[in-house]
């Protein structure tokens, strides 16, 4: 198997695990897309002139069944390393969450994942399952009746049903053209939530423009573009605990969304310190 964009360090030298978690059907396919990409990507910024990961140390570890997820992650934490996470489905984070005690998640994502319940043929495509209550249009809704809503943001909504709208109002949230219009204000917003914590970033794929990452299940306009994204990211003033990037669909013959996952994954790993 292809690793990550290296295989220059060992587990006991890494600072950041990397893992798959593949679900449902073809669920690795998406896992070998990105491994494949990252090998073609450059990670130095033009703008900044700054190695993004000049302080990270990657070790890709393969890929793992969601049933043993939350026990790598934990393990992963203990040994005092960043786990980094890719799926094909958003209902990884729920699991992966479980492993934190104290954490601040930022969510960048097209669509809430609040429903209480919810399903449909991509969903169970993805999950590998039809339940209703726990799925990756509902894991946000389950991950907050345990730990409240205080710790969480959510950043490039843009696809909300009218019955959950209700339930978002009480969320930290701002939708794409808030923060196309707002940018100043989102990252002061991200910077006064972050600090001081420790902070796990989730990446659900379709919080992109369709232009710039067609490869999704729902590609909703009017997306927030990689410019945006980086300076977002770059206002995490917090310590980054962890983070996943989730729902790529590999369109065939074409590496576009991969290549901006990539750069994704760059920044947010662009933040250890």
């Amino acid at each position: 198997m292809k690793k990550f964009f290296t295989d220059a360090f060992t587990e006991d030298q890494a600072n950041v695990i990397v893992f798959g978690v593949p679900v449902g059907k073809d669920g690795y396919k998406p896992l070998e897309s990105l491994r494949d990409a990252s090998w073609f990507v450059e990670f130095f910024d033009i703008d900044s002139k700054k190695n993004l990961l000049e302080n990270a140390r990657i070790f890709d570890s393969g890929n793992t069944p969601i049933s043993e997820l939350a026990s790598k992650v934990r393990r992963i934490i203990d040994s005092k390393k960043i786990p980094l996470m890719f799926s094909n489905t958003h209902l990884i984070s729920l699991y992966s969450l479980k492993a934190f005690d104290d954490v601040k998640l930022i969510v960048f994502d097209a669509h809430t994942d609040l429903h209480d319940r919810f399903t449909d043929e991509k969903i169970q495509s993805a999950d590998g399952t039809d339940d209703e209550n726990v799925n990756e249009a509902t894991w946000l809704r389950r991950f907050c009746d345990e730990r409240g809503k205080d710790s969480v943001m959510l950043v490039g909504l843009r696809s909300v049903s009218e019955d959950v709208m209700g339930c978002l109002n009480d969320f930290n949230y701002f939708s794409s053209n808030f923060v196309k219009n707002n940018l100043e204000a989102v990252k002061r917003k991200i910077e006064e939530f972050t600090k001081d914590s420790d902070v796990y970033v989730s990446v659900d794929i379709d919080v992109f423009d369709p232009s710039i990452a067609p490869a999704v299940d729902y590609p909703e306009p009017d997306g927030i573009f990689f410019n945006q994204f980086k300076e977002l990211i770059r206002s995490v003033s917090g310590k980054l605990a962890g983070a996943d990037l989730v729902c790529l669909k590999p369109v065939e013959n074409n590496q576009v969304t991969e290549f901006l996952a990539v750069k994704v994954i760059f920044e947010i790993l662009g933040l250890i310190k």
